[in-house]
């Protein structure tokens, strides 16, 4: 807790104990009171009350404008092209780009043997996905359909973001 929290918490207490104070006060001695005193008593009170509230309100002003100068500079260090596009990605298809990043390009049976799946729908439907999201380039040699890494439109227009494994 820094020295304004404390200061607030202080101030708070101090406001509590003069509420009690006043209570305990203004049964006993309001009897013997005429009506003018308890109402400049009641109006001097109010003052004193909206002066705290007053100091509250700033210094609660002051701590969201310092949260909102530290999450700006957090910001900052994620800055983002101006005509880029952020594209989050499953860790499944990370590794799908990464795998065809080093190799230069792959088909289908070779990201469902590097994947581990079981059939090729898998490693086709995760491709074909990619292709769609225009980061992988798709051409065909005889029967098969390889994919590589188009390394000209996501490095220019594209942020891929994925999140920890």
């Amino acid at each position: 807790m820094n020295s304004k929290d404390r200061q607030i918490e202080e101030e708070l207490q101090q406001i509590r104990k003069e509420l009690e104070k006043i209570t305990k006060d203004s049964s006993s001695e309001a009897e013997g009171r005429s009506f003018a005193e308890v109402l400049k008593y009641m109006a001097e009170e109010r003052e004193k009350t909206n002066r705290l509230l007053a100091s509250i309100t700033e210094k609660v002003q002051i701590l969201e404008k310092r949260i909102d100068e530290e999450d700006k500079a957090a910001e900052e260090g994620y800055a983002i092209a101006p005509n880029s596009k952020e594209i989050p990605l499953s860790p499944v298809d990370a590794s799908i780009i990464n795998y065809i990043q080093t190799k230069g390009m792959a088909c289908a049976d070779e990201i469902k043997e590097s994947m581990r799946y079981k059939g090729r729908n898998a490693a086709c439907a995760r491709l074909n996905k990619l292709y769609r999201m225009e980061l992988l380039d798709r051409f065909q040699l005889g029967h098969r359909v390889f994919y590589r890494f188009n390394a000209g439109k996501a490095t220019t227009s594209i942020l891929i973001v994925s999140p920890p494994q």
